[in-house]
């Protein structure tokens, strides 16, 4: 998914239930017709697959990602169509001149209010195209899912042009054809597959999975603690996903509902479902891709004076396991520092037009997720751990991680994310993948981190030796008298009661009950002191 601001372009506003069917010739001007392109194009009447115009957009040394999209709004207002979320068939013709070389898709644009911004999802395969010049047209089609398109989001649909090297040349697109099934009925129900019904499961991030139903466009989910409640999770999943994640207690009992709708209504009769959790804390995984075989994986990761070299021959993207689990490698921390740099190493595929960007999610508290505060790192724009821009292969990102103050000594669960990230300024704003969202082009890999308490040289002596049992009856034993120069031991008052050589057991029998100070003087000059009660 590519991020990318078009201020020029519109898209189409999708409503109540119905469909589009409709096809756009590129013989209007552009002005007003329903159609706009992005990326330096024009219209052509040399070259064309119908009638006497197609669009026309010359690829140069700074135009390299474009393409046309359909404003299907203003084309549906004009027709008097309106979207539904349902499956939406695509295809388009083109030509091309000689030289040009790349991968040509059908597309899909989201808009994102916030950001200003628009997200590129190309579908299905592509098609290849060589050097060689494109005199007959072609057709390039698609279909998106139903369920993809959100009829309460901004969209819009196209084609679109990834080019490969530096290859520049003209590419003609021709009668862009979106179809979009009708739908006339409620979806019918689906169901968990995961929980089942009266099972025991891990606490933590927990994924609820489900089967699709094929007219869907969303699923409502919700999870409570008693029946028919919502206290836990209420909300609402696109129709072409088949899970979600929850944020789930130990040793509780849970109710779930999962109900199908689309533009006509929701789903009737579907049944609510009830699952425990036992005392295991797990963590969301593992993540897949929408692109396993285009991921840019991650040479290594260093942190805390550990490096994990995870992909070492990786020169570029490709075919590599999308989430790695090395949690048997730990990063030891101590507590007297509060920041620790963080490095990722990663692969890129030397193409200046894109850029990469680093996240990472520690679970300090150790309750299965990441959402508490201070779990999440470089995932906002304030603090956003990126680089592009540059033809480097691999590149190195690095960033701090600071620890929450009041953290507890222990193992702790620790995610790292490498990302494709647009090098168009403004979507700098938006934020990386969550921690359990999968991945499109990027890698995940987990860790463990071992917070361990910074002990001064004289208090790590003192930890290493210990007496004992406490209270004892007449023999106090000594753990380590490596050092012990002499022992003494003096009553509660502070006088002196007796002195005896170093020894792991002192027979103190001849003491009468009470409390006592015993010293071990060391070699080195210095004084371990411990309280011992004699019964």
């Amino acid at each position: 998914m590519k991020k990318i601001l078009f201020s020029c372009l519109l898209a189409m506003g999708i409503g109540v239930n119905a469909q589009y069917d409709f096809t756009q010739d590129f013989e209007s001007p552009i002005a007003g017709s329903g159609y706009y392109q992005f990326g330096g194009g024009s219209t052509s009447t040399a070259q064309f697959c119908s009638g006497t115009t197609s669009g026309a957009l010359t690829y140069s040394s700074t135009v390299t990602q474009t393409g046309w999209m359909a404003d299907v709004a203003e084309v549906g207002d004009l027709a008097g169509q309106v979207g539904n979320g349902q499956q939406v068939n695509v295809s388009f013709k083109y030509k091309k001149a000689a030289g040009l070389t790349g991968t040509l898709y059908v597309m899909y644009a989201l808009f994102d209010e916030a950001a200003n911004s628009w997200s590129i999802t190309t579908v299905g395969t592509g098609v290849a195209l060589t050097s060689a010049a494109v005199t007959t047209c072609g057709t390039v089609s698609a279909t998106i899912p139903a369920g993809v398109i959100d009829p309460d989001k901004r969209y819009g649909i196209g084609t679109w042009l990834q080019r490969t090297g530096s290859t520049t040349g003209v590419l003609y697109i021709d009668d862009l054809v979106i179809k979009q099934d009708a739908v006339t009925t409620a979806p019918a129900c689906t169901a968990f597959t995961t929980p089942t019904t009266g099972s025991t499961i891990s606490a933590g991030t927990v994924a609820l999975k489900w089967n699709t139903v094929a007219t869907a466009t969303k699923y409502k989910v919700t999870v409570g603690t008693t029946p028919g409640a919502s206290d836990v999770l209420n909300t609402t999943v696109a129709g072409n996903l088949t899970s979600t994640n929850v944020s789930l207690m130990t040793n509780t009992t849970y109710y779930a509902k999962i109900v199908s709708t689309n533009t006509v209504g929701d789903a009737t009769g579907c049944q609510e479902i009830t699952f425990s959790t036992n005392t295991t804390v797990a963590h969301c995984g593992p993540l897949t891709s929408t692109a396993p075989a285009a991921i840019a994986p991650i040479k290594s990761v260093s942190f805390s004076g550990t490096t994990n070299t995870s992909d070492p021959t990786a020169t570029t993207i490709g075919s590599f396991p999308v989430h790695q689990n090395f949690t048997a490698t730990e990063f030891v921390v101590k507590s007297n520092v509060t920041s620790v740099p963080l490095t990722v190493l990663g692969t890129t595929n030397g193409n200046a037009a894109n850029g990469w960007a680093m996240s990472a999610f520690i679970d300090w508290n150790n309750d299965g997720d990441f959402d508490d505060a201070g779990e999440q790192y470089f995932n906002t724009f304030a603090t956003k751990v990126y680089v592009g821009g540059v033809t480097a292969n691999p590149v190195t990102l690095t960033g701090n991680i600071t620890i929450p103050a009041g953290t507890s000594f222990g193992k702790k669960f620790m995610r790292v994310k490498y990302n494709f990230q647009s090098t168009a300024a403004a979507t700098l704003n938006t934020p990386l993948l969550t921690a359990c969202n999968d991945m499109i082009n990027g890698q995940v890999e987990d860790y463990t981190i071992d917070y361990q308490e910074f002990l001064a040289v004289s208090d790590v002596n003192k930890k290493s030796v210990s007496v004992y049992p406490n209270p004892f009856t007449d023999v106090l034993n000594i753990s380590d008298v490596k050092g012990v120069k002499s022992v003494s031991v003096n009553d509660i008052s502070g006088r002196e009661v007796k002195t005896l050589a170093p020894a792991a057991e002192l027979n103190l029998s001849n003491l009468k009950s009470g409390l006592y100070i015993v010293n071990l003087k060391m070699e080195d000059g210095s004084i371990k002191t411990f309280k011992a009660i004699k019964k």
